[in-house]
């Protein structure tokens, strides 16, 4: 009897603290595992390509076009009346009409907002590519400039590939700018960033691994008011200003009332976008210089200065922001990574852009002013950057 007695008090001591673990995971772990799947996460198609790439012929320039540089005050503009965007792609967009000269813009719905957001997936599925190291997981980040996703899919303002290496917890991210000319399959050649508004993730992905000989087979997607939105959530964003945008916050800024001076600045949200989308104050190369910016201060943000439970909450919000491709087991992996690697001794993360500042001309095509490069040379220079 005493021998029971004592089987089942050692049972009791070993069936509580499973109890507890069990409990804890179903009420912390599966709540956001459903968050995530429910939110954020879609399975797509990826398959075999069943025909070979066929490059897009450039369209013949009318001569006063040719030869003509730009400056970098004129890159983004269409030069003339033609649409360089078939109508039915963001049919109805003047709801983010922007405010001219003093760089407002008038956000609604995003992700986060609304259930009724137009798809990001489009219907190009992504063409599968082998892994060209197993160590390396290449993730392409579009952040678009719908202003209202349940009206418009928009263009992807940002394109950032994120690079991950798990052997060396290597981070490195490539800024593609927005205006640089390439060819899209099926529709000729434009824009890098009309390829998401064309056909979705999946034309963007297949677009910038045809580009740059890549293997990406993963994408995030996020919208303007997501990313004002999360960075209210985590407190801000505290960026060192130089007096260049100092002056360009004092004389855009939608608040005439605040006054900034180079130096540190908390910004949150309405202010950290606009940081991140001012290119008239200087160029396309220092606003991709800045978005990175962002990223690298509020991921070491969140690292370094989040408890747990801010932690898990920031994480559940987040999920409502985006649209991605990303299985969960394989998101836990490497943001585990990414996160002992900060608590070892701090996130360190390498960045380009490209085109690169040595090898690209403004330029005009087919009613647009564009950023005309070597594209077979950036790609290599983009996979020594990656591969090394």
């Amino acid at each position: 009897m005493k021998m029971s007695r004592k089987k089942n008090i050692v049972l009791c001591l070993i069936l509580i603290p499973l109890i507890i673990v069990i409990g804890a995971f179903a009420g912390i772990v599966l709540p956001l595992i459903f968050s995530y799947n429910n939110n954020a996460y879609k399975e797509t198609e990826i398959v075999e390509r069943s025909n070979e790439y066929v490059m897009p012929e450039t369209d013949p320039q009318p001569s006063e076009w040719a030869d003509v540089t730009l400056s970098a005050d004129e890159l983004g503009e269409d030069l003339t009346e033609q649409e360089t965007l078939a109508n039915s792609i963001n049919a109805g967009g003047t709801a983010g009409t922007a405010e001219k000269g003093n760089g407002r813009y008038n956000y609604s719905n995003s992700f986060g907002r609304s259930e009724n957001a137009i798809s990001v997936y489009g219907k190009t599925p992504i063409y599968r590519v082998d892994k060209k190291d197993p160590n390396i997981e290449n993730i392409l980040i579009l952040g678009t400039d719908s202003r209202d996703v349940t009206v418009e899919r928009g263009r992807s303002d940002s394109i950032i590939i994120l690079s991950y290496n798990k052997l060396t917890g290597a981070i490195k991210m490539v800024s593609v700018l927005r205006d640089s000319l390439v060819p899209i399959e099926g529709h000729r050649w434009n824009r890098i960033n009309a390829a998401y508004s064309f056909d979705g993730a999946g034309l963007a992905v297949n677009t910038v691994n045809q580009l740059f000989d890549l293997d990406i087979q993963r994408f995030v997607v996020l919208d303007f008011n997501g990313v004002k939105d999360f960075i209210n959530k985590v407190g801000g964003v505290e960026i060192t200003l130089t007096q260049a945008e100092a002056d360009y916050f004092n004389k855009y800024h939608p608040n005439p009332n605040k006054k900034y001076t180079a130096g540190p600045c908390r910004m949150y949200g309405t202010t950290a976008l606009m940081y991140m989308r001012a290119r008239k104050l200087d160029s396309d190369f220092n606003r991709t210089s800045r978005q990175r910016n962002v990223i690298e201060t509020l991921a070491a943000k969140i690292l370094n200065e989040k408890n747990l439970t801010e932690i898990y909450s920031l994480v559940d919000f987040a999920f409502t922001l985006v649209k991605t491709n990303i299985p969960l087991s394989e998101l836990t992996s490497v943001v585990g990574a990414i996160a002992g690697q900060a608590a070892g001794g701090g996130l360190n993360i390498d960045s380009q852009h490209v085109p690169y500042s040595d090898s690209y001309t403004y330029k005009r095509y087919n009613g647009m002013a564009i950023i005309s490069f070597d594209i077979d040379e950036a790609a290599e220079r983009v996979n020594k950057f990656i591969y090394g």
